[in-house]
């Protein structure tokens, strides 16, 4: 099922799934990982620096071969041991994606970066794809001339056209892989602020991958805690807190990290 506009509250619809999920193939990082999301919801996946939460967001969009295990986003699957799979052209569509520091193309227009995936995976005309790039920036909150380039926005304004990028499609699932490091407190919270909105208008699976304990405490989420390259505890906030493994309680009991 795609959501669409007005979507407010969590359905059973997987917006993702990945089920037991090892790799890369040549040196596995990531091990037996089972994580996921519903249309509407959040999950969050926590953990140290190095704990592997950015492996497995390469894993789930295909630029990792695993050894093993199964990704399907949307109702579809791609092999995720053959990232030269057809399915994964389908699946990339149906996924929006926010890399720590918005990873903009620095050579080309603000517009012309949320232009990119109108314009390689939509029916729009030129004309079209433009009005839709700059309503969508519109809509994550920027106002830009056709000519601002990435380096004339601060870091928090990047993040905002990465966000709009990720959204053009009107994906089943958003990832976010440390959407908010470097930011001003005051930065971040209109960020998450932003996403929130975004969600509620959109109704897309949400699952933000990061370092930031802050996170289990702003937003009801189901929360995957990694260490090692897996994921050593799962549940909810109370559930988490509760928790006696080390790791765990170090991580939910550190709400200043």
């Amino acid at each position: 099922m795609r959501p669409t506009a007005g979507f407010a509250s969590p359905s059973i619809t997987p917006a993702l799934q990945v089920t037991d999920l090892t790799g890369p193939v040549t040196a596995p990082e990531i091990f037996d990982i089972n994580v996921g999301v519903r249309c509407g919801a959040s999950a969050l996946v926590l953990g140290a620096i190095h704990a592997g939460k950015s492996v497995l967001l390469r894993h789930i969009v295909g630029l990792e071969r695993a050894q093993r295990g199964r990704i399907v986003v949307g109702g579809l699957e791609f092999d995720a041991a053959d990232p030269a799979d057809d399915a994964l052209r389908s699946v990339r569509s149906r996924l929006g994606v926010v890399f720590e520091g918005s990873a903009l193309v620095r050579r080309i227009s603000v517009i012309e970066n949320v232009l990119l995936p109108l314009l390689e995976h939509s029916m729009l005309s030129p004309s079209e794809a433009r009005e839709s790039a700059s309503a969508l920036l519109r809509e994550v909150g920027l106002t830009v001339s056709d000519d601002t380039m990435p380096l004339d926005l601060g870091r928090g304004e990047q993040r905002r056209v990465a966000l709009a990028r990720a959204i053009a499609l009107r994906p089943d699932v958003l990832l976010l892989d440390e959407p908010t490091t470097g930011l001003d407190a005051h930065t971040a919270h209109e960020l998450d602020q932003t996403l929130t909105a975004l969600q509620a208008r959109h109704g897309f699976g949400l699952m933000i991958f990061s370092r930031e304990v802050r996170y289990a405490f702003s937003m009801e989420a189901e929360i995957h805690v990694m260490d090692g390259g897996r994921i050593v505890a799962q549940g909810t906030r109370e559930a988490l807190l509760s928790n006696d493994q080390p790791t765990v309680r170090r991580l939910m009991h550190r709400r200043s990290a």
